[in-house]
């Protein structure tokens, strides 16, 4: 499954709500977050299940380590992250997500955000890779990736609607996934600055595209919830 969206539009916590549910839901995850350090990603799924963003100093202090520690100990069982320090050869990640599956039992992998990985290259093989790996290993796989900027006047970060041109680099990318869905959400408005659209724009198992869910981002919280803006 491929995670599409604008730079800042929340691809990142999408993936944290959906691992934390996995994990939290006793099945086990491999996370893999290639723009972040393992610190920041254990605190970034700690704080969908305290309802707190940790990593903020001012939030920070209004949580005890106790509080902290028990979250991360419900969920370390099944979770697993990759150290990266700052390298992301190809062929050292596919091991990885390898061992994650085969030799930790790991039935779900996150990468974000495979833009980086396949970062100045004109040709598919990292995608084509990562499609067979997934074959080969029979496990899910949630790949997010940047989104070019539209042509005309407003870009993505002004909540321009999604598409499968926009895809950052060559169209293997969306012909290899299963299902690719656009987040959409316009950071400068006042009233909906928010609000998140997610768009199917692929879909293998059905075929049905189009708006799919209205995400609302709690900033006290920093959790995403369904919900109708226009209730």
């Amino acid at each position: 499954n491929l995670l599409c969206a604008g730079s800042g539009t929340g691809k990142s916590q999408v993936c944290r709500e959906i691992a934390y549910h996995l994990v939290s839901n006793k099945h086990k995850v491999g996370y893999i977050a290639l723009e972040e350090s393992v610190k920041r990603s254990i605190r970034g799924i700690v704080s969908v299940g305290l309802n707190k963003l940790i990593h903020i100093p001012e939030v920070r202090k209004t949580v005890s380590d106790e509080d902290i520690i028990n979250e991360w100990n419900k969920i370390k069982d099944y979770i697993t992250l990759y150290d990266h320090w700052g390298s992301h050869s190809t062929e050292d990640l596919l091991n990885k997500i390898r061992y994650m599956v085969k030799g930790l039992d790991c039935k779900v992998i996150f990468l974000d955000h495979i833009s980086i990985v396949i970062s100045g290259l004109s040709d598919g093989d990292e995608r084509t890779q990562l499609r067979q790996l997934v074959e080969e290993l029979n496990c899910a796989m949630f790949v997010v990736s940047h989104l070019k900027r539209p042509e005309g006047k407003f870009g993505h970060e002004e909540g321009t609607q999604t598409s499968l041109s926009h895809l950052r680099g060559s169209h293997s990318l969306a012909q290899l996934s299963d299902a690719v869905l656009g987040f959409e959400r316009n950071q400068q408005s006042a009233d909906e600055g928010n609000v998140m659209v997610c768009r199917v724009l692929k879909n293998r198992f059905s075929g049905d595209t189009g708006i799919a869910s209205t995400l609302i981002y709690n900033k006290e919280t920093g959790r995403l919830s369904e919900g109708d803006f226009d209730e």
